[in-house]
């Protein structure tokens, strides 16, 4: 097993244990680490040895951030499904280190690993996810932690990870895996996850300095060089930075030693890609004209200790430590190009890893999302990408856009396969020289390097594009068609590229990744060129305005325009029209039908100029297609007809709502329409959307007209607050929370269906029909759901996913507990002698919970068992004497037949995250031989898991110490005072202290009565029965029922009272398990018996009877029974032992 993971490291309960490591390893680890070497699972082993009572020091110093992070972890296992934990933190303050440190304390909970592989193939990552959840067992089920630090993967491996569970047909019982995504960020707009900044709390800052006592202690004068540790310990100090970094004051511009230039060029890679670093061998290679019988940290003297090794990888102690030798190496007047320059020079030009090509390629190419107010409204705040690299624009910034530009020159001739740096250097010459010739001349060598990639191609129609955007107003009609052309015959390039990256030849290409995003910036671009060249040409010229538009031919009006040579443009300005309808039309469709994901929208600035080139070319409005779709529905519902040629998705939308009515009386062709709207979809749509989120076009109502249909524009919505604004309905909407408002689920038609397989069917003109869920995580649980349907492009869409229950979900809001609808429920037969009841069950092979205690069980045969509550009070003093206490029913288990797997047994603790640690708990068994406690594996929300169980009286144990809030049952009464008066009672989840303590039954022998026996126009003898607390109320509410039996001419036969009943309740005490009387309940009944009433007179009786019933009162309507005969009398003791004899006699 541990060698089946290529991509994962995978961190296991056991790690270190057992094994004999070698002291000087052990110390030189640790010594890197508070250096700033990155952290190993190793550094956590010594750490939590040290903090052990054998050890000799503390562990690693926890960041504020730690707890907010290992509860959100627990939190997200409590239902089935794939979560994701974010952390964001700045270089060099302890975000990893943070990360696994909850990783490595968590081992024993979860099943712990980090990504270290290429997530190239998500597919390949998600199966090891899977195979670690299910530990090659189907039943080793554990949730996996995993830590990884690109977060646009997330979504891709969630998709693969549940493809894989579908595939494999694994039932899941718990949280599949919970994502910890640690990723640097400088700012950060989510609200929702723990950040980590360079600045220290006054807590953090107590732990830093107690920590440091110890280090000096330890370790002397030695710990002045630990630098990560120390720059920590100061708060991030920039005064201990510079004071650390003086060496490189005597860094000169002329002569550097080679030593020098390496210590420039780690500098300058970590200041800028935190987390790279250098191969020890290349640093050895370079330096290899200095004596080689030298260690490297001899050679590197006196940078050395500014400098770590740690696995044969080389880089700077902290990145803090990196900017600031760069910025020390520029002050002397090595500047950073100079430095970038050299080290491209110096060590790129022979062959060199894959990794660190990677680390320049981010150095020179990647660009930052920066956080930045929104110009049009100043209260919010959106994230955007930086015009180049954090070195490019320093160098731009600090010295001037040339230089960066002969460090993207040197980068692009060094790696003359790579496309992305005469790509960036294409956008520095237009961007920021404004030299277009060069600029051309680089996009298009980044084309041919990568000849099919749309994206690259990109570049070359935004130079021109730019080029035309700043040419001069007084540019001549001929030049700004010239640019023009070159403009959109890029574009139109790109657009081609585009479409073929879909086509089976990409596929092939094993070179070439396959963006799941469709490129639309060809038809964009060519509607911006459009754009402009609109608003250049008709500013010069009204004339133009008719020839764009087509209204006049160009040739009939070249006088007027002045220049009969801009004739040969006729081709290119008689086409833009119809290339602008069609762009327009398509791009039109794109940011209606679908968005990049269900909260992020498309940018404002694309639909706005889309419209406005539209506009002006065809010289009408877009069109609105949500309002076409419904237009055309409503159209053909006046005049009572369908779109028999339907062969657009649209069309296939409105024919299957014309026919939805008929469709729930058992339409045939139910299946074949929605078969052919995704066909549909998929031939004409498909291809574009790709991974994009497709928008909800709009809900089924619960109108039978043709206003059943409900819009998804926020206007539509009429919320329970009434004073909602627009951008409140959105918030709602986009976080699926709209559904669970009163107003909307009236207006809304609900349905029902099941989710099978991690598929979700609607039940719908009784046939299965399996539709898309708008949120995936509805899907892991295997249940009977209720929700609404809606309309996408692409065919109907569940929203407002729920579980159906059959009486009112129970949850708990600090430990997330709910039911849990993956159990078949099972009723017990009661069996009760001498006041002692035993529940009986059977079942076949599967997972069942019984209704009554809420025991599970899982079993591959037939089973069935007996079970009998007990109580805990025998068992307190032993219970005290091993430090537990009650945490669950006492159940006494018998086998009859079969054999149970597993018994998952219930509990009433509150698993408010940590408790959810197994050793808080232990089983009590109470066998032959005496009472013993078993250890628990696993421990749910409201279960302890046993395998393999043993059966005797068994029940859940809480540590005494542990400090619990318990599940408990709310009883709410109301005195018969003329004051409104309730009492309110708490009382334990513990089916055998819930037993109300009622009076015992006892056997009754009188004989029933002749009753009157249904026949075909009315029923036989009915039984109408009112009770309530309030006698007054009772009585008179059976008076009414009675004189109203007269008015309609309804047989009374009998009308009497039922004994009244007595409950007792009883409350346990805080501290024990003795319980007390604390109120007694009595409960009145009326009996009206009915005869022969008439089965069409029936409906309007009883609509009478409720619409009058009043507040407090039950009613119920029965058969006539012997039971019910026998319950209106009372027990005579002194007569029921002669009674019975009499009957015997007879």
């Amino acid at each position: 097993m541990r060698d089946s993971f290529s991509l994962l490291d995978v961190l296991y309960a056991n790690q270190f244990q057992g094994e004999s490591l070698d002291p000087r390893v052990v110390k030189e680890t640790e010594e890197n680490f508070y250096r700033g070497a990155p952290p190993e699972w190793l550094n956590l082993h010594i750490s939590e040895q040290a903090d052990s009572d054998s050890g000799t020091g503390t562990s690693f110093v926890k960041r504020d951030g730690y707890d907010t992070l290992k509860q959100q972890i627990q939190n997200k296992r409590k239902l089935p499904r794939i979560s994701t934990v974010k952390l964001f933190h700045q270089p060099g303050c302890g975000g990893t280190t943070l990360a696994m440190q909850v990783l490595w304390d968590l081992r024993k909970t979860f099943r712990c690993a980090i990504l270290t592989g290429s997530a190239a193939n998500i597919t390949n990552v998600a199966t090891e996810v899977v195979r670690l959840f299910t530990a090659g067992h189907r039943g080793y089920q554990n949730t996996v932690l995993l830590l990884l630090n690109d977060e646009h993967i997330i979504e891709n491996l969630q998709n693969s990870i549940m493809e894989k569970v579908a595939e494999q047909k694994i039932v899941i019982h718990m949280s599949v895996a919970i994502f910890l995504s640690c990723v640097r960020k400088d700012a950060v707009l989510e609200s929702d996850c723990v950040v980590l900044q360079k600045v220290l709390s006054d807590t953090e800052k107590q732990r830093f300095d107690e920590k440091k006592t110890e280090l000096s202690r330890r370790y002397g004068d030695q710990c002045k060089q630990f630098h990560g540790f120390n720059i920590m310990q100061t708060n991030f100090s920039q005064e201990y930075v510079r004071q650390a970094c003086t060496v490189f004051s005597t860094v000169q511009r002329g002569n550097k030693p080679l030593k020098t230039q390496l210590a420039a060029f780690l500098s300058l890679l970590n200041a800028y890609v935190p987390g790279s670093y250098l191969l020890e061998s290349q640093c050895m290679a370079f330096l290899k004209h200095e004596e080689s019988i030298f260690s490297l940290e001899h050679k590197m003297k006196p940078f050395s200790h500014l400098i770590i090794t740690f696995q044969q990888k080389v880089c700077m102690a902290h990145p803090m430590i990196a900017q600031r030798c760069t910025e020390m190496i520029s002050e002397a007047g090595v500047t950073r190009s100079d430095t970038a320059r050299n080290f491209l020079n110096c060590l790129c030009r022979d062959k060199i890893p894959p990794r660190l090509l990677g680390f320049i390629k981010d150095m020179l190419t990647k660009r930052e999302m920066k956080i930045e107010e929104n110009p049009v409204n100043g209260d919010e705040v959106r994230e955007d990408k930086e015009k180049f690299s954090r070195l490019i624009l320093d160098i731009q910034t600090k010295e001037c856009a040339a230089q960066s530009a002969s460090v993207l020159k040197m980068a692009s001739i060094i790696f003359e396969q790579n496309p992305f740096f005469p790509q960036a250097l294409a956008r520095v010459y237009y961007l920021e020289l404004k030299d277009y010739n060069q600029a051309e001349i680089w996009a298009k060598e980044a084309k041919e390097r990568d000849p099919k990639n749309s994206f690259v191609a990109d570049t070359l129609g935004q130079v021109h594009k730019n080029h035309l955007k700043n040419k001069h107003s007084s540019a001549n009609p001929r030049e700004i068609l010239q640019l023009a052309t070159k403009a959109i015959q890029a574009f139109k390039d790109e657009e081609q590229l585009a479409e073929n990256e879909h086509g089976a030849d990409m596929k092939e290409d094993g070179n070439i990744r396959v963006s799941n995003i469709f490129n639309t910036r060809g038809q964009f671009g060519y509607l911006q060129v459009c754009n402009i060249v609109y608003e250049k040409l008709v500013a010069q010229n009204e004339t133009w305005k008719n020839v764009l538009t087509k209204n006049v031919s160009m040739g009939s009006v070249l006088e007027s325009l002045g220049d009969n040579k801009l004739y040969r443009f006729n081709g290119l300005i008689s086409s833009l029209r119809d290339e602008v309808e069609k762009k327009g039309i398509f791009l039109n469709a794109y940011l209606t039908y679908s968005k990049p994901g269900m909260q992020k929208d498309d940018p404002t600035y694309i639909q706005m100029d889309v419209s406005s080139c539209y506009h002006r070319y065809a010289e009408h409005l877009l069109p609105d297609l949500i309002k076409d779709i419904m237009d055309t529905f409503e159209a053909n519902v006046e005049e009572n007809m369908s779109p028999s040629d339907a062969d657009t998705p649209e069309l296939y939308i409105v024919r299957l709502l014309i026919e939805w009515p008929q469709v729930n009386n058992n339409s045939s062709d139910l299946m074949l329409l929605i078969e052919k709207l995704n066909h549909s979809y998929e031939d004409t749509y498909r291809k574009y959307f790709r991974s994009r989120y497709l928008s909800p076009l709009f809900y089924l109502g619960t109108d039978e007209a043709g206003s059943r249909i409900v819009p998804t524009s926020s206007d539509c919505f009429l919320l329970e607050n009434e004073d909602a604004t627009a951008d409140f309905i959105n918030y709602m909407t986009k976080n699926a929370k709209i559904f669970k408002d009163l107003r909307v689920q009236e207006n809304l038609l609900r349905f029902h269906g099941v989710v099978e397989n991690y598929r979700l069917f609607a039940a719908i003109g009784g046939r299965k029909i399996m539709v898309n869920a708008n949120m995936q995580d509805s899907l892991w649980i295997q249940r009977d759901v209720s929700f609404y349907l809606g309309f996408t492009i692409g065919g109907l869409v569940a929203f407002g996913i729920q579980t159906k229950y059959e009486g009112p979900p129970r949850s708990c809001d600090s430990c997330g507990g709910v039911m849990d609808s993956n159990w078949t429920v099972a009723t017990p037969e009661c069996r009760t002698e001498r006041g002692s009841s035993t529940y009986g069950l059977k079942s076949g092979a599967g997972r069942f919970t019984c209704s009554v205690s809420g025991l599970r069980w899982v079993c591959k045969t037939k089973v069935s068992f007996t079970y009998q509550f007990r109580s805990w009070e025998e068992h307190r003093q032993k219970l005290d004497m091993v430090y537990y206490k009650p945490g669950g029913p006492l159940i006494d288990i018998t086998v009859t037949d079969g054999e149970l797997d597993e018994v998952h047994l219930p509990h009433w603790i509150c698993i408010d995250g940590f408790l959810k640690d197994s050793d808080k708990f232990a089983v009590l068994h109470e066998g032959q031989s005496g009472n013993f406690l078993e250890e628990v594996s696993e421990v749910t929300q409201s279960h302890v898991r046993l395998f393999q169980p043993r059966f005797s009286t068994n029940g859940v144990l809480i540590s005494a110490g542990a400090q619990v809030k318990a599940h408990c049952n709310v009883l709410v009464y109301r005195t018969n005072q003329k004051r409104l008066v309730f009492h309110i009672y708490v009382i334990l989840c513990d089916s055998f202290q819930q037993q109300p303590k009622k009076k015992k039954d006892k056997h009754r022998v009188v004989p029933i009565k002749d009753f009157v026996e249904a026949t075909d126009t009315a029923y036989g003898s009915l039984n109408v029965i009112v009770s309530g607390y309030d006698m007054t109320v009772v009585e008179h509410y059976s008076q009414y029922i009675h004189n109203l039996c007269n008015s309609l001419g309804v047989k009374v036969a009998e009308c009497h009272a039922f004994p009244t009943q007595t409950t007792e309740v009883m409350v346990m005490q805080e501290q024990g398990a003795k319980m007390y009387l604390d109120a007694v309940l009595k409960t009145h009944q009326r009996f009206v018996q009915l005869s022969s009433l008439n089965a069409a007179l029936c409906p309007i009786f009883m609509d009478i009877l409720l619409k009058n019933q009043p507040e407090g009162v039950q009613l119920s309507v029965e058969e006539h029974t012997e039971a019910v005969y026998q319950a209106r009398f009372k027990t005579r003791l002194e007569l029921e032992g002669l009674m019975a004899q009499m009957y015997q006699k007879d």
